[in-house]
């Protein structure tokens, strides 16, 4: 088994800079454009998706731990997303993973709380997380999946939290928002977020995260054809058709905050079908990183929360639910070995 894991990694980085050279310093008699930096690569260490089962295997923080060890490969930083809300407690189970190299990506949703409290509470994580944390997501999914009155708590929550930070003299920080998207403009929730913020929401943003799940298995979704091409096509509407709504510039980076397939017990929903898709998907991201001012990518998930299950929702892992790697979990060590930040 270790020989073959050690294989698969090396032939992934082999393959990874043979497609794409750019992340490769190559003597050249022509000038070149500088690369855009490497992106910073970061996962989902649970197993539990909203919308999932409820009675999935509990988190095994020793099993984690030793996973997220094995996809640094000793030297790669790496984001640890989470998700709490405002009666979540400090600290949490997430932030007990938190080694050297490993830093947090907070969501921090809104659950209809009155505003005065929900920006003393953006306030406070601002204070107990920003120490350990890269960037806080005010609210989740708000354009997709919205919540009343989400849109003034995403604005509200975003400003408030930028002055937290600057405040506690956390100017690394980044606050900013999620949205899940696809190749097509939400004019009306980004024309929103300009009306309800304007130039002191537009000057608080810090990165725009964008959760991408082509062919990922979820119910109602069509088909794509071509994920690489979807993907392309996705970011460069966010970056030149939804971003320039609300005055966020080219400066304003772009995050993939969530990509995964799915191998729940439905037709092809093969581990090696997983690892096929996901790596297309992640070397697009890539290649249009620079164009698109990407910085980072997140993997959803760690492991499955029910492996074997019927609900698409339960099978995201690159794990299984007792943590035994599928082949993606190899190839995503070797490919944040091969394109990751060091």
């Amino acid at each position: 088994m270790t020989k073959l894991r050690n294989w698969m990694i090396a032939a992934t980085t082999a393959a990874v800079l043979a497609v794409a050279p750019a992340t490769v310093s190559t003597a050249s008699a022509a000038p070149r454009a500088t690369p855009p930096p490497p992106l910073t690569f970061g996962i989902y260490p649970g197993g539990y998706a909203g919308g999932g089962s409820t009675n999935g295997k509990p988190d095994d923080p020793v099993k984690i731990s030793k996973a997220l060890t094995r996809l640094q490969n000793g030297r790669a930083p790496l984001l640890l997303r989470d998700y709490i809300g405002c009666d979540s407690p400090y600290p949490d189970s997430t932030t007990a993973l938190l080694k050297p190299g490993r830093r947090l990506d907070l969501v921090v949703s809104y659950s209809g709380e009155d505003m005065a409290d929900w920006t003393a509470c953006l306030r406070e994580k601002v204070r107990l997380y920003g120490p350990v944390t890269d960037t806080i997501s005010v609210t989740l999914e708000q354009n997709y999946l919205p919540v009343p009155n989400g849109n003034t708590a995403l604005v509200q929550g975003v400003i408030a939290a930028r002055e937290a930070a600057d405040r506690n003299g956390l100017r690394r920080l980044q606050i900013g928002m999620d949205e899940i998207e696809a190749p097509f403009v939400y004019t009306a929730f980004w024309q929103d977020l300009a009306r309800l913020g304007g130039a002191p929401f537009a000057k608080a943003v810090g990165f725009v995260g964008v959760d991408l799940y082509p062919n990922a298995g979820l119910p109602g979704t069509d088909p794509v054809p071509d994920p690489a091409e979807w993907i392309r096509q996705t970011l460069d509407v966010v970056r030149n058709q939804e971003m320039p709504l609300a005055g966020l510039g080219a400066d304003v980076p772009i995050r993939v905050a969530e990509n995964g397939w799915s191998t729940y017990a439905g037709p092809d929903r093969t581990p090696a079908a997983q690892a096929h898709e996901l790596t297309r998907e992640i070397l697009a991201v890539n290649a249009v990183r620079g164009t698109y001012n990407v910085t980072s990518y997140e993997m959803f998930a760690l492991r499955d929360d029910v492996t074997g299950s019927a609900n698409p929702f339960d099978g995201f892992g690159l794990m299984t639910d007792d943590y035994s790697p599928k082949p993606m979990f190899w190839i995503y060590q070797g490919l944040i070995a091969a394109l990751g930040k060091r």
